[in-house]
């Protein structure tokens, strides 16, 4: 059908195998049908066509809409999708209607246009998981202000924190993701339809009609950038990339916290398994393999720049592989953030053993270091000096953190300074108490209860109004689907 002029014989079985999309425009059916509706009403209020040919054609498409993407003929010499639905209204309609779809418009428009419809929508849903998923943690945190755990950098036990106050630092993170992903909503958010091939075209369309029939903000200006750009699908698959590695982050501290090494969260049964030889293991699976997925959506970004990184203005068929990248990237993320939503959910933390971490690893040790500047007036690098003394003392000993004493403190200020610094015996025992020493960090952001209590508040008071603002998002895109197929339904008769 599309090669009568040009050529004279059919391309090579291989060949059009080979370049065809139509394995994966099945993701973009709908899409592409109502631009087609949108396009088609469009030119019969120009009158370019005529109410007639216009009514035919919507009867066609609407009845197309209505049997799916199974009532098209989607052989491999079609080349693409847009090819099977003119194929499919000229069979309805007569070569002399049918071919008048493609009036004023081409595929470039078309599936750059299409590509925006059915992006739209799944960055929807995987901004339903990830706000699910700050829910959880949220959740999970109210529940636990008051339960002590070591924080760590380099893997080292470093300060005593809570284990809200863990979950709360997770849930901030994947609160930007949803908000880098609402950007890349309002990116996609813009209409290419009218640029046709590269050059607009010579009809007296109105491209601002077609972009509101489809729900879009605004239309792309430039025809040839409007054709040959994807920075909308390199942002969004940016967004996601960035969210995996959140996802990852998380899941992998999540096997960490739950091995028999730290022994600090218990993973429920629901999301592991055991090993098919060793029947003792209990195997963090779920998490596994969303910090794996990870490297998949990363190589799609990857992969995504590669093509772009060269390509002349205007369309090439590059173009056309990287979009299966991105609705790849649109649903590894979107599954792994509700399946770790629901991980979460059914996660119980070792209170005991975790307040051990935290005792064992000195955690406390920084809080000695800054009560010997307020109560004694030493440089903290003094302090820090004599405090790291006396941990290097007991641990040498084999003693723990409740075994230190004012004659460490003592013996490790002499080391240090040349002479003896002097504590009260209860201010260094209330230096060292891990409940004081938390509850002391009730600035904002701190682990302190109070502190993270407000940290809670704020978030979810951001997950609402994120879930308004998408909300209300759905409810417009939906709106303008029911609009335009009322319009092409009454249009058809």
């Amino acid at each position: 059908m599309l090669r009568r002029g040009r050529f004279e014989r059919a391309m090579d079985p291989l060949a059009s195998e080979y370049i065809s999309s139509m394995d994966a425009d099945a993701r973009i059916f709908y899409s592409v049908v109502q631009v087609n509706l949108a396009h088609i009403i469009m030119l019969a209020e120009r009158r370019i066509i005529t109410e007639q040919d216009a009514a035919a054609i919507l009867r066609a498409l609407y009845e197309l809409h209505e049997r799916g993407v199974e009532g098209l003929d989607l052989r491999p010499e079609l080349e693409d999708i847009h090819m099977a639905v003119e194929e499919f209204v000229i069979k309805a309609t007569s070569e002399e209607v049918g071919g008048k779809l493609n009036t004023a418009k081409s595929r470039n428009d078309q599936v750059a246009t299409a590509i925006r419809l059915t992006l739209r929508k799944g960055l929807f849903d995987v901004e339903e998981r990830l706000l699910e998923l700050v829910g959880a943690l949220v959740a999970l945190a109210e529940k636990n202000t008051d339960v002590i755990m070591p924080g760590y950098t380099h893997l080292q036990v470093a300060q005593p924190t809570t284990f809200a106050h863990w979950l709360t630092a997770h849930a901030s993170a994947i609160l930007r993701d949803v908000e880098r992903i609402e950007r890349a909503y309002d990116a996609a958010n813009s209409c290419p339809m009218g640029a046709c091939a590269l050059a607009g075209t010579s009809f007296s369309i109105d491209r601002m009609r077609v972009a509101h029939m489809l729900g879009f903000k605004r239309i792309d200006e430039n025809a040839m950038d409007a054709i040959s750009s994807r920075d909308f699908a390199l942002e969004s698959m940016s967004s996601l990339a960035i969210a995996m590695v959140n996802l990852s982050r998380l899941a992998e501290e999540l096997m960490l916290w739950g091995s028999a090494e730290f022994d600090m969260i218990e993973l429920p049964e629901e999301f592991a398994a055991t090993s098919s030889i060793m029947p003792q293991k209990k195997n963090p699976v779920v998490a596994e393999l969303a910090r794996a997925k990870a490297g998949r959506v990363f190589g799609n970004l990857s992969g995504a720049l590669a093509v772009m990184k060269a390509l002349p203005q205007s369309y090439n068929l590059d173009l056309q592989d990287l979009t299966p990248s991105l609705w790849n990237s649109v649903d590894e993320t979107r599954d792994s953030a509700g399946v770790m939503a629901k991980l979460i959910c059914a996660i119980e933390p070792n209170r005991e053993t975790m307040r051990k971490r935290a005792e064992g690893g000195f955690a406390a040790a920084t809080e000695l270091a800054d009560t010997l500047v307020r109560k004694v007036g030493l440089a903290f690098r003094d302090a820090h000096a004599i405090v790291g003394k006396m941990v290097a003392r007991a641990t040498n000993e084999g003693r723990g953190p409740g075994e230190l004493n004012i004659e460490d403190l003592q013996a490790a200020s002499k080391e240090v300074l040349n002479k003896e610094v002097h504590l009260k015996p209860e201010e260094l025992k209330e230096a060292l108490d891990l409940d004081k020493c938390i509850a002391v960090r009730d600035l904002p952001g701190g682990p302190a209860p109070k502190a993270v209590q407000g940290q809670l508040k704020t978030l979810k008071q951001d997950v609402k109004n994120h879930a308004k603002l998408m909300h209300a998002r759905r409810r417009a895109i939906t709106k303008a689907e029911m609009k335009l197929l009322k319009e092409a339904r009454r249009r058809s008769r």
